[in-house]
């Protein structure tokens, strides 16, 4: 069997910048076990996998290099961004995906894709956790917003300790949850609101170069605090990438554009 194959950078209209992911259109799922063989082999941080359901509307799914997971913004970005080039579908209306999050639907604003998720919301993090916390960061400030889903946040106290942050990966893998936030509230003389990074080491993502999924928490959080509802973040890994958030009550609104490296096929 073969596959086409193309990876693109997600959050970004520049290649060798964003985030980039792996994805495929597929007549039937290989079976799960093929497929996480294959997004090991790969080693990105997500490789997505859809199929067609009805026109317009398709099934997709996200891995890791370690495990499937249930929401990935910059792969669902780099998917629409994939079945626009290829001609998949219509961009007159939007795209539905069903996913293990709900149906994500997505339009097209002429180079800007937007993505309609779910927002999260912070609940307590354990007190395992917050020992943890404490461990990491020994006397630096920060602040623990809680856990959303799988990740936990923290706001440092400035952009330059989110840039400066050596994360000791050890630590942050005994972390409850699939991931891990560091955030703050962008330098005044900064184009943009509120800056990022998301570490995940127990999903073999060391650090991930820009985590649209991250933003669906991140997103009420910051447009509470600087009482705006669209804003401009940046995430702040060696790659950088840009997105545009809108908080939109019980959904998020995450909008960015996409660039193609490569197209290929996976002999199987």
């Amino acid at each position: 069997m073969q596959l086409a194959i193309s990876i693109i950078d997600a959050f970004t209209e520049q290649t060798f910048r964003g985030n980039p992911a792996a994805t495929t259109l597929v007549e039937k799922f290989p079976e799960d076990a093929q497929m996480q063989q294959i997004a090991a082999e790969i080693n990105l941080s997500e490789t997505a996998f859809v199929q067609p359901l009805a026109p317009n509307h398709f099934q997709l799914r996200w891995f890791t290099p370690k495990q499937e997971v249930p929401l990935c913004g910059h792969a669902t970005l780099a998917m629409a961004h994939y079945l626009r080039e290829i001609k998949a579908i219509a961009t007159d209306i939007p795209v539905i995906f069903s996913t293990l999050s709900g149906d994500l639907k997505i339009s097209f604003e002429d180079n800007w894709i937007v993505m309609d998720f779910p927002a999260a919301f912070y609940q307590p993090c354990s007190e395992r956790s917050q020992q943890i916390l404490a461990e990491i960061f020994g006397d630096r400030t920060y602040k623990c917003l809680g856990q959303s889903e799988d990740y936990i946040t923290v706001v440092l106290d400035s952009e330059a300790a989110v840039q400066d942050f050596q994360p000791p990966y050890d630590l942050i893998a005994q972390l409850d949850g699939f991931g891990f936030i560091i955030t703050a509230i962008a330098d005044q003389h900064h184009p943009h609101d509120f800056v990022s990074r998301f570490f995940a080491p127990k999903a073999g993502i060391p650090e991930d170069p820009v985590t649209g999924s991250a933003h669906c928490s991140l997103t009420p959080y910051w447009a509470k605090c600087l009482g705006k509802n669209t804003l401009i973040a940046k995430q702040l890994s060696a790659r950088t990438g840009d997105l545009e958030v809108s908080d939109q009550g019980t959904r998020v609104l995450l909008k960015g554009k996409a660039a193609t490296f490569l197209r290929g096929q996976i002999d199987l």
